[in-house]
């Protein structure tokens, strides 16, 4: 007598090791989804940062903007809006942003500071960059990251 198929322990021993795989695998997708969510972060804040550093090379000052888009950032997208600073300092985003980023500017320095919250937990990722750095991360939302 020869028995054809799978005995019940031996689908279920596989229904767990598919259980186990998942438990492990949509944590770290959903880490993963975040990450790149805030990494729009970083190279919109170096973008401003030549922006201005190409203005102060035109007009020898720096341009201080109001924090764009307007609001508390949260894990929507949002419009830029364009207000009269920004369009001074010539810099906006391809379509529509989840952080809000300003510039801070003296007359020998500035800081580009940005913020986003992709998971809605009111805990901000921030960066920042300056003359002399780079968009650095400052905090983050250690929470999912």
């Amino acid at each position: 007598m020869r028995r054809q198929g799978f005995s019940l322990v031996e689908l279920m021993i596989v229904v767990a090791i598919i259980g186990i795989l998942a438990g492990i695998a949509i944590p770290n997708f959903i880490a993963m989804q975040l990450k790149a969510k805030r990494s729009e972060l970083p190279g919109n804040v170096d973008g401003i940062k030549t922006a201005e550093l190409s203005y102060d090379a035109a007009f020898d000052s720096y341009v201080t903007t109001t924090a764009q888009p307007s609001g508390v950032p949260n894990k929507t997208l949002r419009t830029w809006t364009g207000a009269t600073d920004w369009s001074t300092l010539g810099w906006r985003p391809d379509g529509q942003v989840r952080g809000s980023y300003a510039v801070t500017a003296g007359t020998t320095n500035f800081t580009v500071s940005a913020s986003c919250d992709v998971d809605g937990d009111v805990s901000y990722a921030d960066y920042s960059a300056s003359v002399s750095t780079n968009a650095t991360l400052n905090s983050a939302d250690t929470n999912t990251y």
